[in-house]
């Protein structure tokens, strides 16, 4: 059914779906298991989040005609840290989600309750006309205003700044439409802080709320590409993986792309399934991203030396010798690959300019060196707000620039052995890439790897492939390395975390006939005072966390309207 014979039709009032849930509906139950799949235990997990959402609204409006839209949150298997740099990635949904109900209005106003206790009502005026004069202009301009950044800064941390974010995003790409009122309940039992992208679900959803009360529909490029400014609307410069994977994703499926515009963007998308055979296991290492004083300004200090490593890796491939129309079209990650390079040489060029780029450079050393226009820019966006005399002013390039070429590489090789049937290659490709990521061994010493010139030279000289060579990007913690190492004694094919680190959930890739041990294995550690230590807290998780904390992943639907009388 399309949007606009969804918009024609009249909708059912929330008590009346409730109703043909509990009565097991025909329609209903088709539309449920087309969504999620013919899985009992998902589709009764999902009914709970469905019903507490409807049973709100009713209780907070009144019984009354209410659509309802639901995101996913994903997983991303291979393909770390490379999103916003035009590297590969291999993503999948995640069955938990966030789900909206939104009714019409005439009182002006947006109003959304949640479902979570701890989350005030957020109610706003409707974006008024004059905002259509605003919306000719630049969003970044818009959201880094004085004004504007004066407003979200006031309310840092509360979650109506999300919903802001997707309403006023929405009027600002429809500027000739007059704005309408609409009020509705937000429900998510994604796990806040776990790395599987309930920011961008939640503002994936409410945008596709928005465009629906206004008879509205876009592209899939165009709806990630909204929900990501949604978010950057709030403070963050999240890139567009997260976004791409609730909205590209497919039933049992993973989604290998690209985000690089030149080389196809969204219309790269290849599928591929994850054999009957192997299963992965999501476990939330039950630690939040909370980072400051030297830990933030380490975290940071890599991203910073990341952000400018493909500029200097291009400008080096000049100094090499290669010609300027040729290192031209070195725009993104994908395109420092072993094949794409294979006209000079592919991987032996590769270690070769790795060799040239300096394992650690000074500030000034990069500005004299290197043309980089927009470094000191880029500096104060990363170390604006730490003190003078912690600022960083050596840093670490050739280790990460590394570990992105590296991991793109590993992402396009995963790929291509998951089609293939072969899930212990893939396996293997996870744990490398966690390697890139590990800052402690699993004896619990530090870990570096190794990327001095006669480690190269050696990898050089061995024909190592590139996608097995970690890298240094090192955004892992201690208890995420424990979980993986945990995960691998228990007999996993492969580990990793996932997402941008230094908290959340790690993957493992298991033969589905080892599965059950291995989470028994995890469930044990995870409840151990030893882990407890490595949280930094003093109790380990309660019974019923540590049955939530480990679950298989299933990859439902994309992000859409979850039309109960559609089938």
């Amino acid at each position: 059914m399309t949007s606009d014979e969804s918009n024609r039709r009249p909708h059912l009032s929330a008590v009346s779906l409730l109703d043909s849930l509990a009565n097991s509906d025909a329609g209903a139950q088709r539309a449920l298991t087309a969504i999620y799949g013919p899985d009992a235990g998902v589709i009764s997990e999902r009914l709970t989040l469905i019903r507490r959402v409807l049973t709100t609204h009713a209780q907070r409006y009144g019984d009354e005609p209410v659509r309802l839209f639901r995101c996913p949150g994903r997983i991303n298997l291979r393909g770390m840290h490379v999103d916003t740099h035009g590297g590969y990635l291999n993503l999948a949904t995640h069955q938990r989600e966030v789900v909206v109900s939104m009714a019409e209005n005439s009182d002006g106003r947006v109003t959304f309750a949640n479902i979570a206790p701890e989350f005030d009502e957020a109610s706003f005026p409707v974006p008024a006309a004059p905002f259509s004069s605003q919306a000719s202009g630049n969003w970044m301009t818009y959201i880094t205003s004085p004004e504007v950044e004066a407003e979200v800064g006031a309310r840092r941390g509360d979650w109506s700044n999300y919903v802001r974010g997707a309403v006023i995003r929405v009027a600002h790409h429809l500027p000739q439409v007059s704005m309408q009122g609409f009020h509705g309940v937000v429900g998510s039992d994604i796990p806040s802080g776990a790395a599987l992208s309930s920011s961008a679900a939640l503002c994936l959803a409410l945008v596709a709320a928005t465009l629906a009360r206004h008879e509205k529909s876009v592209s899939p490029e165009e709806l990630i590409a909204l929900a990501q400014d949604a978010e950057w609307y709030t403070g963050s410069r999240c890139g567009r993986g997260d976004q791409a994977a609730e909205v590209l994703g497919a039933r049992d499926s993973v989604v290998n792309l690209t985000l690089a515009p030149h080389a196809g963007g969204i219309n790269s998308a290849r599928y591929a399934r994850i054999p009957d055979t192997a299963r992965v296991l999501v476990i939330n290492s039950f630690t939040k991203r909370s980072i400051s004083g030297p830990q933030l300004v380490d975290y940071t200090r890599n991203r910073f030396a990341y952000s400018i490593a493909m500029e200097i890796a291009r400008q080096e491939t000049v100094r090499f010798g290669i010609p300027m129309e040729r290192a031209d079209h070195l725009r993104s990650l994908a395109d420092f690959s072993s094949d794409s390079l294979s006209d000079i040489g592919g991987a032996k060029f590769l270690y070769a300019l790795l060799r040239r780029i300096p394992e650690e450079i000074e500030l000034d050393a990069l500005r004299s060196r290197y043309e980089l226009p927009n470094l000191d820019a880029t500096y104060r966006q990363c170390f604006g707000n730490v003190s003078e005399q912690d600022r960083p002013h050596a840093f670490d390039v050739r280790g990460p620039l590394l570990f992105g070429i590296a991991e793109s590489e590993r992402a396009r090789a995963f790929f291509e052995h998951l089609q293939e049937g072969d899930v212990v290659t893939c396996g293997t490709l996870m744990s490398v890439g966690h390697d890139g990521d590990r800052r402690f061994t699993h004896a619990g010493t530090p870990y570096r790897y190794d990327v001095s010139d006669s480690a190269l030279a050696q990898l050089e000289q061995s024909r190592t492939p590139i996608e097995l060579c970690p890298g240094s990007y090192r955004a892992s913690t201690p208890a995420l390395d424990a979980l993986v190492d945990v995960a691998l004694d228990a007999g996993a094919l492969g580990a990793s975390l996932t997402g941008a680190g230094i908290a959340g959930v790690v993957l493992a890739l298991c033969l589905q006939e080892d599965c059950d041990a291995i989470a028994s294995r995890l469930r044990v550690f995870l409840g151990s005072q030893a882990y407890a230590t490595l949280r930094g807290v003093n109790n380990p998780p309660t019974s019923l966390e540590l049955a939530q904390g480990i679950v298989l992943n299933h990859a439902t639907s994309a992000v859409g309207e979850l039309d109960l009388a559609s089938v």
